[in-house]
């Protein structure tokens, strides 16, 4: 490459296309580097949630170590259905009032 030197205008269309070239080489090199340091980073942290949680378990096994149980669910009473639906029409007159023009009105509430 030519070295410019640039205390001196550049004079001929040659100098300003050779200048004009290192700037786009220097500046595409300093953003594909920087795309690669991320993509690098991502794939890193990809890495580490897939591949830590399976790569710690395998030696909990091998260690005899036993997985803890899966946690069960609690089945649904009346007090907390009673609950859950204060829950929702506290939510609704909370929006309600936040918006007097707008009419909603509940019609049901169904257990999905």
């Amino acid at each position: 490459m030519l070295a410019i030197d640039v205390t001196k205008p550049l004079e001929s269309a040659a100098d300003k296309f050779s200048y004009g070239g290192q700037m786009l080489l220097i500046g595409m090199s300093v953003v594909f580097s920087v795309l690669l340091i991320l993509w690098g980073a991502l794939e890193l942290f990809h890495l580490i949630v897939t591949k830590l949680p399976a790569v710690v378990e395998k030696k909990r096994a091998k260690a005899g170590e036993s997985t803890p149980a899966p946690q069960t669910v609690a089945a649904v009473t009346d007090d907390d259905e009673t609950e859950l639906v204060a829950v929702f029409a506290a939510a609704i007159a909370a929006a309600t009032e936040e918006n007097p023009e707008g009419s909603f009105r509940v019609v049901s509430f169904r257990r999905v």
